[in-house]
């Protein structure tokens, strides 16, 4: 395997940055894609990068790659594992190496290319929200692209198999975030109170029959993720605090997963006589692959895999993902891309666990080339 693509993986997984404090890992890629020749700019006062490959081409195709990390401690055991208490543990340390590794190989094909290529380095995929992509689509630099292409890992595919999804592919991420206030009191004497865990709890059970109920006929997912009401056994705090996900592919049923949740919660708390705020926060849009582009990525899968590791998804993912913003500019297409070997523990994307193999990183560059060095109808 190309010792290039092994350097810049280790360097990027053991040095992994969180949010949009991507400096340092932007400054990393920028050097490497000058000492390629590339014509190399800085976005997002330095936390993002955006490198052109202009050859007078009549369509332009944009390559993106996700750069931060999360807040994990990683348990992976690798001789390369993170330097720091941040981790790759969703993989963006090889989408990058995937980009950089293709940016080296469009180089070495160059007189093949039948596209401009414009390669971009985006940060706060993770969040915070609204993501880096809503502020780097505005960038002048994307905005004569004809085609965004994006890669993600995946431990539900096996290192040499691609999954793409026709058009709906990433669900709509929205989050949300409960305040209860009720009347505290010793633990002792609950009826001198009210017990804001009580009306959480009842809040909590009534979201599920409503994620059950509407899943019957949409594709959503409603979760209760986080509930907080201190620590004390004697003590019925006043405050109980809830969070959250809601997730979705229509922009009515995100409004109607509001409305009905904020109904729940104003019914439950007027039950129990306390008080609430509740913030539904709109995140990402749902990512949309567009068909031709899809079919493109088809064919230049199929001439790096055999044509039976490259999957049709019949569903798509309630993952959420910000690539979802270039589609403002021109047609998507998300590929989802396997990251493990047969027979290996399955560990889940945000795993501490988690580690892509070399080899994925490999042929997501490969399959990259043969996009760009065939000629497609855009």
């Amino acid at each position: 395997m190309d010792e290039f693509l092994i350097n810049v993986r280790k360097h990027l997984h053991q040095n992994p940055e969180i949010g949009f404090n991507t400096y340092n890992t932007a400054k990393y890629i920028y050097n490497i894609l000058k000492n390629l020749d590339y014509d190399v700019n800085y976005a997002l006062d330095g936390k993002a990068v955006i490198a052109s490959l202009s050859l007078g081409k009549s369509k332009t195709i944009g390559l993106r790659s996700d750069m931060d990390a999360l807040n994990i401690k990683e348990q992976t055991g690798v001789d390369f594992a993170s330097c720091n208490d941040y981790m790759h543990a969703c993989g963006h340390d090889a989408h990058m190496t995937i980009l950089l590794y293709a940016a080296k190989l469009f180089k070495e094909n160059i007189n093949k290319l039948k596209y401009n290529l414009v390669l971009f380095f985006q940060p706060a995929e993770e969040g915070p929200l609204p993501g880096g992509a809503y502020y780097l689509k505005n960038d002048a630099l994307l905005k004569n692209i004809d085609a965004f292409f994006a890669y993600h890992v995946s431990p539900s595919l096996y290192v040499g198999q691609i999954g793409i999804k026709l058009n709906e592919a990433c669900a709509a991420p929205d989050l949300w975030e409960l305040e209860l206030t009720g009347v505290g009191c010793h633990a002792s004497t609950p009826e001198r109170g009210k017990n804001p865990i009580l009306a959480g709890s009842e809040i909590v059970m009534e979201l599920e029959k409503l994620y059950q109920e509407l899943k019957k006929n949409d594709l959503i997912v409603v979760s209760s993720t986080y509930f907080n009401s201190g620590v004390s056994m004697n003590i019925i705090r006043d405050k109980a605090y809830l969070k959250g996900t809601a997730r979705s592919f229509k922009e009515e049923t995100r409004h109607l997963l509001h409305k009905k949740m904020d109904d729940i919660i104003n019914r439950v708390c007027q039950k129990y006589g306390i008080t609430y705020k509740f913030d539904f926060h709109y995140a990402y849009p749902p990512v949309f692959n567009e068909p031709k582009l899809a079919n493109m990525m088809f064919k230049a899968a199929g001439k790096v895999l055999t044509e039976d590791n490259v999957i049709e998804l019949k569903e798509p993912s309630l993952l959420g993902e910000d690539f979802a913003y270039y589609k403002e500019i021109a047609p998507t297409c998300l590929t989802w891309i396997g990251a493990r070997n047969i027979g290996a523990t399955y560990y889940d994307l945000h795993n501490a666990h988690f580690i892509v193999p070399f080899e994925t990183i490999n042929y997501g560059s490969k399959i990259l080339l043969e996009l760009v060095i065939n000629e497609n109808v855009l």
